[in-house]
């Protein structure tokens, strides 16, 4: 297999094998590579091992351009990039490599959105986990975190009903829509009556919403 490569914009190098393109890398890797000045390789071995190398480069570049954007998980990081086109393991491969410079950081992902998740959604402890589950965190990592949170059930739902759902509380039909809301966002009917009680709200009609 013939290796070639053509310079492309900000600082970009295209290899090609055998005329086709193969992979787009860095010009401070491609450089530095033990690849650069290499012409042929005709070794399977070799070959493979050239594949993995550069096709793991380049999907590091590939997540580090998504989390420019925005903190991801390992899990997250490596799915987006296999959607991306990626083969899974120079995805792992990469992600590996950014975890080991710090860019990504699990717990400190999980610890970030936690918190906005309970802060800007207004989201149980359980409907916290839920989501940390789905964004590829680690239950040990998910349930330590949700656990090391300051948070009371009752006192968050009270302050939810006062500021999100005041305006539910003049009608049976919007009391019934804010408690449904509250259920999704994770909180059990058990606390949210407490709650309705403690701001002296009847809930003997909406038990069954």
């Amino acid at each position: 297999m013939r290796i070639s490569i053509n310079r492309g914009k900000q600082n970009k190098i295209h290899i090609l094998c055998d005329d086709e393109y193969l992979f787009t890398v860095d010009a401070e890797y491609w450089y530095s590579s033990p690849y650069y000045g290499v012409e042929n390789i005709e070794n399977e071995e070799e070959l493979a091992a050239f594949f993995e190398a550069v096709g793991s480069r380049c999907a590091f570049i590939a997540g580090l351009r998504l989390l420019s954007y925005r903190d991801h998980s390992e899990k997250e990081l490596v799915n987006k990039l296999v959607q991306k086109g990626h083969k899974r393991e120079y995805a792992e491969n990469a992600c590996e490599s950014l975890k080991s410079y710090g860019y990504i950081n699990d717990e400190r992902f999980a610890q970030s959105l936690a918190e906005s998740l309970i802060e800007r959604r207004g989201m149980s402890l359980q409907g916290v986990k839920t989501e940390l589950y789905h964004k590829g965190i680690s239950r040990e990592i998910a349930d330590n975190i949700v656990e090391s949170l300051d948070f009371n059930s009752v006192l968050r739902i009270i302050d939810l009903i006062n500021t999100k759902f005041s305006r539910c509380l003049s009608d049976e039909k919007g009391m019934k829509r804010m408690i449904s809301s509250l259920q999704r966002l994770g909180y059990k009917w058990s606390d949210i009556n407490s709650a309705l009680r403690q701001i002296e709200i009847e809930t003997e009609d909406f038990g069954d919403v």
